[in-house]
């Protein structure tokens, strides 16, 4: 083994860049909280290659003099900490002094700064850990750090980046997080020389989220009337179900204007609405004051998680904010649904409650939320609300760019039209020609009847099997057409394209993918900075929020490997929604039952749907005989 000795101040800079710096956005991330930290009322934010030519950061925050310039490059040098009681009532976005020389070890640093009353300012030059002699420099007051040739120095670390597009978008999503955590300061950026956005300072919060989403998410916004716990205070806004995602992206949460990730705040949350759809993540946007001293920043290297000393008192705040805003929100939504609507037409409830889906985005927020966080009526003489089947049937109240889409008539609607009816001719016939000449496998079972018109019963020789008929025809719909794998599915063009403004992240990923999605019958193309135009959609589907779907979609391509799987998921994700809508709209007779569980049967995998819901359940006589109290 090789004796112990002490590294280099490069090589220990560089480790330590290791949990410092995993990314270009983390480079920014550290610079712009610096910023915000010397009080900056402007920051600018350019970068060149997705971070890896060029970040630059320029602020109008106090600058440094020559000494401090100097000092804020050497580790573990600090303004925001000095004795150790100060560590446990935090109150700066960084306090390790490990940012900038971790950064400057593994690039070409330049550092120019200059305090308001100096007549001049200072240049600190660091090329990987190499530093030269500081000079004067004529600079406007304040400070601008430039990072160029990132990871030059270390090609394992480079290695691991992603491409250009989405380098940029997390970088471009981290000044988003800063932005929506300061309002009250001026926020520019610039990718390749191209101004992506300048957010003029405001005092209203819903002005700055407006100008970072679309107008649509804007008007849906509820506010989170401040609810005060010991030592926290809440505020914000909730979005409707509508906008729900199967990753966090839409959740933002900031503690002390810090963006933080904690599964703590995560349940506290799901916990307010009274529970969530399965897969599903509210959308908001959650702001938290905690006293300084009931809460620990420093428990990550990159301070995204926190501790609280306190954490039921977090808890229950969260909860009661979140409850109260949903039952506000509640008892106002039945009001308007008692006011007379001389154009609206309620449906009779439905009477099925088919799987859980995102429903399209609604211009009433209220509409969206789960049953559990509404109030019942006060008075049954008052219209009540629409019950969330009533809703599917009525059909969503959208916003012009959402609505129902008028579609040229194309040689592949029909298709469409003759999918029940012929039920891929071709595909059945060979599936039902293989199924032939092997052993039937329904032949063990005996129908007995129906169940409440909803569920098939067989007997077996091992007990008895129920069968949900509905579910099982679409997992025989999706192995039909996914037995046409190869073939692009027919699409529909658009008479009017859907424009859609997105996460920089959602983004990237579709302007990565845009292939698989033109393999799946879906067109969409860039239509300026995150915005895609939607231009034609699977032939095979009825959107009525191309949105939603699209979202879905990409949460689905995020969560898999999707360098390698992303036609298949893309594909499938398409396919899976056909066989869904298209099982649960049929009227499936009971004579119907025994063809469906042999086709069933004959499937890849018949024990459930492509979303993982059962399709068969058994019951062993053995289990039967221990229900009632038998020897098995």
């Amino acid at each position: 083994m090789p004796s112990i000795h002490v590294m280099s101040p490069t090589l220990a800079s560089q480790v330590a860049a290791g949990e410092v710096v995993e990314r270009p956005a983390s480079v920014v991330k550290e610079l712009v909280e610096n910023s915000l930290d010397a009080g900056a009322k402007f920051v600018r934010v350019e970068i060149r290659r997705g971070g890896v030519g060029m970040i630059k950061v320029t602020d109008d925050g106090s600058g440094m003099s020559r000494a401090d310039a100097e000092l804020c490059t050497k580790r573990h040098a600090t303004s925001k900490l000095s004795s150790l009681e100060e560590l446990f009532e935090i109150t700066h976005l960084g306090f390790r002094g490990e940012a900038l020389p971790s950064i400057a070890s593994v690039s070409r640093f330049k550092l120019c700064t200059r305090q308001q009353q100096d007549l001049e300012g200072w240049e600190i030059r660091i090329d990987g850990g190499l530093e030269h002699e500081p000079r004067s420099s004529g600079v406007s007051p304040g400070t601008a750090i430039e990072v160029a040739d990132l990871f030059y120095n270390t090609p394992a670390r480079r290695k691991f980046l992603k491409s250009a597009e989405t380098e940029a978008s997390h970088v471009e999503h981290q000044i988003r997080l800063h932005a929506l955590a300061y309002p009250q300061v001026r926020f520019a950026y610039k990718r390749d020389d191209q101004l992506v956005f300048d957010l003029p300072a405001t005092a209203d919060l819903r002005v700055r989220i407006s100008a970072l989403t679309d107008a649509a998410t804007a008007a849906a916004l509820i506010p989170i009337e401040t609810t005060i716990g010991p030592g926290i205070s809440i505020t914000g806004f909730l979005l409707p179900l509508s906008e729900a995602r199967r990753t966090r992206k839409g959740q933002y949460v900031f503690m002390n204007t810090r963006p933080v990730e904690d599964q703590l705040i995560n349940r506290a949350i799901r916990d307010g609405y009274g529970g969530f759809p399965t897969g599903l993540h509210p959308a908001l946007f959650l702001y938290m004051e905690v006293e300084p001293a009931l809460v620990d920043v420093n428990v990550h290297p990159a301070k995204k998680e926190v501790r609280f000393r306190r954490s039921a008192d977090v808890v229950n705040t969260i909860v009661e904010a979140i409850a109260n805003t949903l039952q506000k929100h509640a008892r106002q939504e039945i009001h308007a649904a008692a006011a007379p609507e001389p154009e609206r037409i309620l449906p009779a409830p439905s009477t099925t409650a088919p799987h859980e889906e995102i429903p399209a985005r609604s211009t009433n927020p209220g509409s969206a939320f789960p049953a559990a966080a509404r109030p019942a009526p006060a008075s049954s003489a008052s219209q009540p609300p629409l019950s969330s089947s009533a809703r599917q049937s009525h059909g969503p109240v959208l916003p012009p760019t959402l609505r129902a889409i008028p579609l040229k008539q194309v040689p592949a609607t029909q298709g469409k039209l003759d999918f029940h009816r012929q039920e891929d001719e071709e595909t059945a016939r060979n599936a039902h020609e293989n199924a032939a000449s092997e052993r039937d496998a329904s032949a063990g079972f005996s129908y007995l009847g129906t169940l409440r018109q909803q569920f098939a019963l067989f007997e077996t020789p091992e007990g008895l099997v129920l069968m949900h008929p509905k579910a099982a025809r679409e997992r025989i719909i999706f192995e039909r057409l996914r037995a046409r794998r190869e073939a692009p599915m027919p699409s529909q063009q658009l008479l009017d394209p859907v424009v859609l403004d997105l996460d920089p992240r959602d983004f990237a990923v579709i302007r990565q993918f845009a292939p698989h999605f033109d393999q799946a019958g879906m067109a969409v193309t860039p239509f300026g900075q995150n915005t895609i135009r939607i231009e034609s959609i699977p032939a095979l589907l009825e959107l009525e929020n191309a949105r939603a779907f699209l979202l879905e979609l990409v949460d689905r391509l995020t969560q898999s490997e999707f360098s390698r799987n992303a036609k298949r998921v893309a594909y499938e994700t398409f396919i899976g929604e056909f066989a869904r809508k298209s099982a649960w709209r049929e009227r499936i007779s009971p004579h119907r039952a025994p063809a469906i569980l042999k086709d069933l049967l004959a499937c890849e995998v018949p024990y459930c749907t492509p979303g993982g819901k059962p399709t068969l359940v058994n019951y062993s006589v053995p289990e039967i005989k221990r229900k009632f109290g038998l020897q098995a």
